[in-house]
């Protein structure tokens, strides 16, 4: 026979069975939303190779890791600024996710992380097997899958253009980096023809005078075949025009890195850098379209320079060193001044604003 205490204590029984029920799905529910690392085993440090896969881009970008450096492995091994490959791989130790956005392979290409259809495709040896990550593009969370997987979890913290797609977001592009006033000579040899530009101390104007000696500024000797260009009336050399154009030989900025087994046995032209504190640097320089291949001599590193850069430098003419005189009539130093304009105070009476007298 139930009595009321037994009753009681059903229903109190009931009631901790329904709180169980409760608690364990919102437990499972919770658990759910969690965000679990997607590459738990991950090391930064373990990594030796990266390519990276873009779009539209038949070479993969290769970066390899050569003892403690890292180098372009697609790119001639030229010397990679290796906090670039720190900033890259950092974050992929830290991705984490809870339920995935997609997991049938038909939202793959929507996504941007199919196998063919992707914003990003990365390949990471060395930490393992090789891992394969597909980085898609996404307003608040970007897409990623990895490998053969067809779940896609949505990330923060990374996006697909951090995995850069140009060589030359990976170096140092500066080929050569001289500060201006460090050349002390320019020598430019194309063919049979040479030009010599070399950096001389010539007094300050006024010097000799009664006044006293001034300082003496810096000036430029030029020779063209080995002597000095004859002059005509009215002209000089253009100090202006030489200082610019060693500025831009003496900063002198890569497209991209060049295959330094290229042949400079026949260059368009050699560049040769005399510097104050340091033996000279010799440049070979070969056309290639709307650029230049350029070879410094005991470098074994060579690179493509804009055409645009260094071609004023390489078609050197004498009518470029010279500065030819202002043409007869131009401006007050023709000697014909403007005439006076008459003027009549008077005119101006009447007019808003004026006095009236």
């Amino acid at each position: 026979m139930l009595t009321r205490f037994h009753k009681i204590l059903i229903g109190v029984l009931v009631a901790q069975i329904a709180l169980a029920v409760i608690l364990m799905t919102r437990s499972d529910t919770s658990a759910a939303l969690i965000e679990k690392p997607l590459l738990p085993a991950f090391d930064p440090a373990k990594v030796t190779r990266v390519q990276v896969f873009a779009p539209n881009q038949p070479k993969a970008i290769d970066l390899a890791k050569r003892g403690a450096d890292w180098v372009l492995a697609s790119h001639f091994d030229y010397p990679v600024q290796a906090q670039k490959v720190t900033d890259m791989l950092a974050p992929l130790g830290k991705l984490a996710a809870a339920e995935p956005l997609a997991t049938q392979a038909g939202r793959h290409k929507q996504l941007r992380v199919g196998d063919t259809e992707f914003e990003r495709k990365i390949v990471i040896s060395g930490n393992g097997p090789d891992l394969t990550l597909y980085v898609g593009t996404g307003a608040r969370r970007t897409p990623v899958r990895i490998g053969s997987d067809a779940r896609v979890y949505g990330v923060t913290g990374l996006q697909a253009f951090s995995f850069l797609t140009e060589a030359n977001q990976y170096v140092d592009t500066a080929y050569v980096s001289l500060a201006a006033d460090e050349v002390t000579k320019l020598t430019v040899q194309r063919g049979a023809s040479k030009f010599e530009l070399e950096r001389v101390a010539a007094p300050a104007a006024g010097s000799g005078s009664g006044s006293g000696s001034a300082a003496p500024t810096e000036s430029w000797k030029v020779l063209v075949d080995g002597a000095a260009p004859a002059l005509a009336a009215g002209e000089s050399i253009d100090t202006d025009a030489i200082t610019q154009l060693v500025s831009k030989v003496a900063q002198l900025h890569m497209m991209a890195p060049g295959d330094p087994k290229r042949s400079a046995a026949q260059p368009t032209a050699t560049v040769t850098i005399q510097r104050k504190t340091a033996a000279p640097l010799i440049l070979d320089l070969v056309a290639d379209g709307e650029a230049f291949w350029v070879a410094e001599r005991g470098r074994g590193k060579a690179a493509m320079v804009d055409k645009a850069i260094i071609g004023e430098v390489v078609n050197l003419t004498r009518d470029k060193l010279v500065k030819q005189p202002a043409p007869k009539g131009a401006g007050s130093a023709a000697g014909s001044a403007s005439p006076p304009i008459d003027f009549d105070p008077s005119q101006l009476e009447g007019l808003p604003g004026m006095p009236m007298e």
